[in-house]
């Protein structure tokens, strides 16, 4: 049988340790880079206003059912254009911290511009959690991925109103 993938996110305090959201939402079908930490509200009620940034995003990849073996995991943007004024910076980690809207130093890669995913970040795996400390490249059994946190940066000159919409891939192969 093949694996089940959805994806989760994390939200709220940092709490535990390693530490975590105090929140994690399954099956998030979208990423709404918005002006609150959460997973539900709906990003018009919430938005980023210009020269301001979204809460960081903490979701992962999470792997279900029966599986031989998931590996060669990579992620990136991969589809559609932001705007002027819109940066989106994004990496791949174990570390979780409470999401805020200060510019987030940890997000060292620049996802603003589409590339092949073949060109994406590598990502790996744990059966305990995005948080594990130390996470593999292969996966045998139900698990997650390590964090992709985002976050959406603007300056003053972003327009007003909705963004295109992006596309972020996670590949892998499942045997």
């Amino acid at each position: 049988m093949p694996a089940t993938f959805e994806f989760v996110e994390d939200n709220g305090t940092a709490t535990g340790s390693p530490a975590k959201g105090a929140t994690r939402t399954a099956a998030r079908t979208e990423c709404n880079w918005k002006n609150i930490d959460d997973s539900t509200t709906a990003y018009s009620s919430s938005p980023i206003t210009a020269g301001n940034n979204s809460f960081t995003k903490y979701q992962a990849g999470h792997f279900s059912g029966t599986f031989n073996q998931i590996s060669n995991v990579l992620w990136a943007h991969t589809a559609g254009t932001l705007g002027t004024g819109l940066t989106l910076k994004g990496t791949v980690s174990s570390t979780y911290a409470t999401p805020a809207t200060t510019a987030n130093a940890a997000l060292t890669t620049d996802m603003t511009s589409a590339i092949a995913i073949g060109s994406g970040a590598a990502v790996s795996m744990s059966t305990t959690g995005p948080e594990a400390a130390s996470p593999t490249t292969t996966l045998t059994a139900a698990g997650y991925t390590q964090f992709l946190p985002t976050q959406l940066q603007t300056t003053t000159s972003a327009a007003p109103g909705d963004t295109a919409s992006v596309t972020n891939t996670l590949q892998y192969n499942e045997n």
